[in-house]
């Protein structure tokens, strides 16, 4: 898992500066060994001695380079991890190496921090601010589901507004079949799958063209668009309802089977044990 601690800085894993830096040392040994070889200063033992000297420095500068360069990142990891681990939200920086159990902790934070190998660590009144590790990695709540009275509330406050007569006729009527179906999901819940299309898309497409009524017949002027708009929101309302009820006897579709089943077993056994007639066809 990637601790919050680390910087991009700490978790390269390529080096660049490594040849970089010996090809930069290679060519320095090139043009001075030339040198040496076409100047009479390079018969001289102590510009000779003092010239591959300096040729065995810059070879082994960016060596140390990178060498430092490790021991920081490999700091920062072992910091991190053990910062990340903390639960309180400071720490004072002289007790932060009895803290971690790391030696010379406090320095090492600020070194670190200084050269961007550390990140979301703050240094204020000497101590070591943490960042909050409730912040990371907080999962998004789902979205609920609008509550069985807020819909009813938004079709009875829909249907308020509207003036029409016969809209607000189906209007009641849509709002006594959407609490029916929104009662039975809540009672057997199992079925939700079985209105899914209706919660997700009707449901919510009703109320949208309710919306858009209640805000064209509310209109001084009433010109052939908003007549238009109204009259074919009042033919879709009619369908909309009708479906609506359909939606409802659907839920109750694998009851009714079970239903009749069981009444079947039951007038079977009571025409076996002699207490009513069999029906027609019965064995």
């Amino acid at each position: 898992m990637k601790n919050r601690y680390l910087s991009e800085l700490a978790q390269q894993k390529r080096f660049w500066h490594l040849p970089a830096g010996l090809l930069s040392a290679l060519m320095s040994f090139t043009t001075i060994q030339v040198w040496i070889e076409d100047s009479p200063a390079g018969e001289d033992p102590t510009i000779w001695l003092m010239a591959h000297a300096f040729v065995l420095v810059v070879m082994l500068l960016p060596i140390a380079f990178i060498v430092r360069w490790r021991k920081r990142q490999h700091d920062a990891w072992m910091l991190a991890e053990k910062l990340a681990r903390r639960k309180e939200a400071s720490i004072p920086l002289a007790e932060l190496s009895r803290t971690l159990g790391v030696r010379n902790a406090d320095q090492k934070v600020l070194d670190l921090l200084k050269r961007g190998f550390l990140k979301r660590l703050e240094v204020e009144d000497d101590e070591l601010v943490l960042d909050n590790p409730q912040e990371e990695c907080v999962p998004e709540a789902p979205a609920a589901q609008p509550a069985e009275e807020d819909v009813i509330r938004q079709i009875r406050h829909l249907n308020d507004e509207i003036d029409d007569a016969a809209v607000s006729e189906r209007i009641d009527r849509m709002e006594q079949v959407t609490a029916s179906i929104l009662r039975t999901l809540k009672e057997r819940p199992e079925r939700a799958e079985d209105a899914r299309r209706f919660m997700n898309y009707y449901l919510p497409a009703t109320l949208k063209l309710l919306e858009s009524y209640r805000l064209m017949e509310k209109q001084s002027f009433q010109g052939e668009n908003i007549q238009a708009s109204r009259r074919q929101i009042e033919a879709v309302l009619e369908k909309l309802v009708s479906a609506a009820e359909q939606q409802q006897d659907k839920l109750f579709g694998s009851e009714a089977l079970d239903v009749e089943a069981e009444i079947s077993v039951l007038e079977t056994m009571m025409a076996s044990d002699g207490l009513i007639e069999p029906r027609q066809g019965m064995k």
